[in-house]
C-alpha cells in the first residue's frame, strides 16, 4: 500500500513541474543590419597626377676644331752654317776645286784680335746663337761643326752641305789684314755655282741686314773663284766676313759677347729676308 502511494505521488510531482514550466519563448529574431564597410578602413582619394614630361632632345654641341697652327717662317728649310776654321789648323793639302791642280791648305786656324779672341771662337759663337734663332722660325740647321776641337776641311765642309740638300748655306768668318785701319764687313760670293742667281741676292740681303743690326760700315759684295768651300759646294752658298779682327776697335767689338748676340740677329735678319722675298 505504502509502495503504491509514493508511485503515485511521484506522478503527481512530475505533472505539476511539466505544466508549470512550460517552453521559454524565443524572441523574434531581429534584421542582421548590412555591413557599413570594412571597420577601420581608410577611404583612399583617387589622385590623377599629370603626365611625365619627356625632356626635349638637346644637340649634340659639334667639337670645337683645333686651331691649325700657323706655320713658322723657315719651316722646312734646311739651313748649312759653317762656322770657319778651328783651334787646330790642318796644313795638309786638298784640290781647290774638282778639276782644279791647284792645292790648299785643309784648313787654318785664322786670325785673332789684339789681346782679344780668335776668329774661330768668335765663329763658332756667333753660329751657335744663330742656329737658336733659325730653328725657332722653323729651319732644320745643320752645322758642320759644333765644337773647337775638329779636323775638317774645306771640301768636307762643302759635301756635309751637299748631302743634306741645304737650301741656304753660310759660312761665318772674320777678316784679318796688315792695314789695321781697315773695318766692316763684306760679302763672298763664287763665281760658278748652280744657284748663282740666288748667291748674289742673299749675300745683299744678308749684309745689308747685318749692317744695319750692327752698325758695321758695309763693304760690299766680292766674287771669288779660289775657296774650295764654295768650289765643292753644289748648293747656294754665300760667306760673309763680320769684321776685322786686325782693327783694334772692332776687334774688341768681335770679342765681345753682346756683340755676338747682335751679329746673330743680323744674320738671322738676312737670311729670313731671302726667304721672304723668294716667296717661300
Amino acid at each position: 500500500m505504502k509502495r503504491r502511494f509514493l508511485i503515485l505521488f511521484a506522478i503527481g510531482a512530475a505533472l505539476l513541474l511539466f505544466a508549470g514550466c512550460g517552453v521559454a519563448e524565443v524572441p523574434e529574431a531581429t534584421d542582421t543590419p548590412e555591413p557599413t564597410g570594412t571597420p577601420f578602413a581608410v577611404e583612399i582619394a583617387q589622385v590623377t597626377l599629370p603626365p611625365t614630361a619627356t625632356p626635349a632632345p638637346t644637340d649634340t654641341p659639334e667639337p670645337t676644331p683645333s686651331p691649325t697652327p700657323t706655320p713658322k717662317p723657315l719651316e722646312g728649310k734646311i739651313i748649312g752654317i759653317d762656322p770657319g776654321h778651328q783651334r787646330k789648323g790642318n796644313h795638309d793639302t786638298e784640290p781647290q776645286s774638282p778639276d782644279s791642280p791647284i792645292m790648299k791648305a785643309k784648313c787654318s786656324s785664322g786670325t785673332r784680335a789684339l789681346g782679344g779672341a780668335h776668329e774661330y771662337e768668335v765663329n763658332l759663337e756667333v753660329a751657335l746663337r744663330l742656329r737658336a734663332l733659325l730653328e725657332e722660325l722653323g729651319a732644320t740647321v745643320i752645322m758642320t761643326r759644333e765644337s773647337h776641337a775638329v779636323d775638317i776641311s774645306n771640301i768636307e765642309r762643302a759635301l756635309i752641305f751637299n748631302a743634306a740638300g741645304t737650301d741656304y748655306a753660310l759660312r761665318l768668318h772674320c777678316n784679318g789684314v796688315d792695314n789695321t785701319s781697315r773695318a766692316g764687313a763684306f760679302m763672298l760670293v763664287p763665281q760658278t755655282n748652280p744657284f748663282l742667281e740666288d748667291c748674289q741676292r742673299a749675300a745683299r740681303l744678308l749684309i745689308d741686314a747685318f749692317c744695319a743690326k750692327t752698325g758695321a760700315n758695309n763693304l760690299g759684295i766680292v766674287a771669288r773663284d779660289d775657296q774650295t768651300g764654295f768650289n765643292w759646294c753644289e748648293r747656294m752658298i754665300i760667306n760673309i766676313e763680320m769684321g776685322h779682327m786686325t782693327n783694334p776697335e772692332e776687334g774688341k767689338l768681335l770679342s765681345d759677347l753682346a756683340y755676338w748676340d747682335l751679329m746673330a740677329v743680323g744674320l738671322c735678319e738676312g737670311i729670313l729676308a731671302y726667304f721672304e722675298g723668294a716667296g717661300l
